[in-house]
């Protein structure tokens, strides 16, 4: 739980009091997730949008019924709250006015994708007067990632994972650790905090290792309202939601890149729902990107370690449902020209992908780069270009990236030379792979949704096959980074 959640959840007393009128006008009690923890205690949520409509409700379901739990949200300032129904419940304020009182509430607004944790932490070490608009945008901007909040930031954060570690864990838990380890990485990575986190990364992963062993074959019947559990169903979530539809796939984005890049456009105007799932693994291109494009495991693809048909599948997916084939568009590049008659786009952005492969300052290289290219509105552009064409739009991602440490390169006999990579081999069956398992540090993955006649061995901890004792951003591997990659759906305004 956060820490702007756990002050609202106390400040709407949902211990205590059963029923909440509850004045939101910033949307703080859902982005905190106060709001579904509160649903989650049992409480019925009710969206008060008009009075009239809530009058009937009231009188018809909540009047004579004191006993059920409901918090009546109200998000509009300007809708008019009957004195009776104000008297007759908890009134609570958790816009940005009465939860930063210090800050000005019209900037905190334009900063659509802050960290509110981070801001919460940053607010509480703060002591000055009244900020006006401008003082308010440099607190933000610069306050915020000071080391002292930073430092405090990433110990709290990191508080919170290893309590998580300690309890008995399921997928959503690991999509909840997976984005608090990627703010806690964002933080270390882009040099704000000069904490030592590698002692958690090593348990971490030493968790999620064996966890993946003996969970990862269960998620493929795992559903969720919030989003698809796994990279191949992001097709069939869509379809679910959209009849335009646009997606975007970031290859090799892990979630802390796409937080880094939410952090680098503050004025990235649309508001954007991030959930978490889980790629393929191997965790390579091939593999897991070849999965989101087809809507299929890989055990399904007629070549699962080659991108050749990717275009075909997208396509043969949506004309499967219902669409034709001249509706469907597939392309590469940040920059697209659709024709006018599409009605599904597949665009991949290879941006990531290709910096990690060049990058030798690690993963504060891949920040900085990464930071950069955010803020040049490329992305931006891509994002609203599309929206204004009248598609809903996503964003996804294959695999993460990690950074990792070179043991060396074993030979190539009978490794499979289209699925190369540094954190994992793929081998041909016959082939005969001792002396990699007693020279290296590897592990033998069971080939989970993976064709049959193959030997998978993935790098285990933070090792890669490359130059003993040279550091590579890479991937391939099963690792929290990445494995549990971010899928966003952008809301237009």
């Amino acid at each position: 739980m956060g820490l702007l959640c756990q002050y609202i959840l106390e400040k709407m007393a949902v211990d205590y009091e059963n029923q909440i009128l509850l004045f939101d006008y910033d949307g703080l009690s859902e982005r905190s997730g106060a709001l579904r923890v509160a649903h989650n205690k049992g409480f019925q949520i009710i969206e008060y949008t008009d009075p009239e409509e809530f009058r009937y409700f009231y009188e018809l379901k909540l009047r004579v019924n004191k006993d059920v739990k409901v918090i009546i949200r109200v998000m509009n300032e300007k809708i008019y709250v009957p004195y009776d129904i104000r008297k007759r419940y908890y009134n609570v304020f958790v816009d940005y006015a009465s939860v930063f009182p210090r800050l000005d509430p019209v900037e905190l607004k334009r900063f659509r994708h802050i960290d509110l944790d981070l801001l919460y932490t940053a607010y509480q070490n703060y002591f000055g007067g009244i900020l006006g608009s401008k003082a308010t945008r440099e607190f933000i901007e610069k306050e915020m990632f000071s080391r002292k909040n930073a430092d405090d930031f990433v110990d709290i954060v990191c508080g919170r994972i290893e309590r998580s570690l300690r309890e008995k864990l399921s997928y959503r838990n690991w999509f909840e650790i997976a984005r608090d380890w990627a703010r806690v990485r964002l933080m270390v990575d882009g040099g704000f905090s000069g904490r030592d986190v590698k002692q958690l990364c090593a348990q971490i992963n030493g968790l999620f290792k064996g966890w993946m062993l003996a969970n990862y074959g269960l998620l493929s019947a795992s559903t969720s309202i919030e989003g698809p559990v796994m990279v191949h169903k992001i097709n069939d979530y869509m379809l679910s939601k959209s009849q335009r539809i646009a997606l975007i796939v970031v290859d090799g984005m892990s979630l802390e890149n796409w937080f880094t890049i939410l952090a680098s456009c503050p004025d990235l105007e649309y508001d954007i729902e991030t959930v978490c799932c889980f790629a393929m693994v191997p965790t390579v291109t091939t593999v897991s990107r070849q999965s989101i494009f087809s809507g299929k495991l890989p055990v399904s693809h007629s070549d699962a370690f080659s991108l050749k048909d990717e275009e075909k599948q997208w396509i043969e997916y949506w004309v499967t449902n219902g669409y034709r084939e001249s509706d469907v568009y597939f392309g590469r590049g940040i920059e697209v020209d659709l024709p006018h008659n599409i009605k599904v786009a597949g665009i991949i952005v290879n941006f990531i992908d290709d910096l990690m492969h060049g990058q030798i300052q690690g993963q504060k290289g891949m920040y900085w780069d990464i930071a950069r290219w955010a803020g040049s509105g490329e992305l931006k552009k891509l994002i609203g270009n599309l929206i204004k064409r009248g598609f809903d739009v996503y964003i996804g991602s294959d695999h993460g990236n990690v950074e990792a440490i070179g043991q060396g390169r074993p030979k190539n006999d009978g490794v499979l030379t289209e699925m190369t990579s540094l954190r994992a081999r793929v081998y041909q069956d016959f082939a005969i792979t001792e002396e990699v398992e007693e020279k290296f540090k590897v592990f033998t993955y069971p080939g989970t949704y993976m064709p049959k006649g193959y030997r998978y061995l993935i790098c285990d901890g933070d090792t890669a096959f490359g130059i003993k004792g040279q550091s590579y951003v890479c991937h391939g591997g099963m690792s929290i980074e990445e494995v549990i990659v971010p899928f966003a759906r952008i809301k237009g305004m």
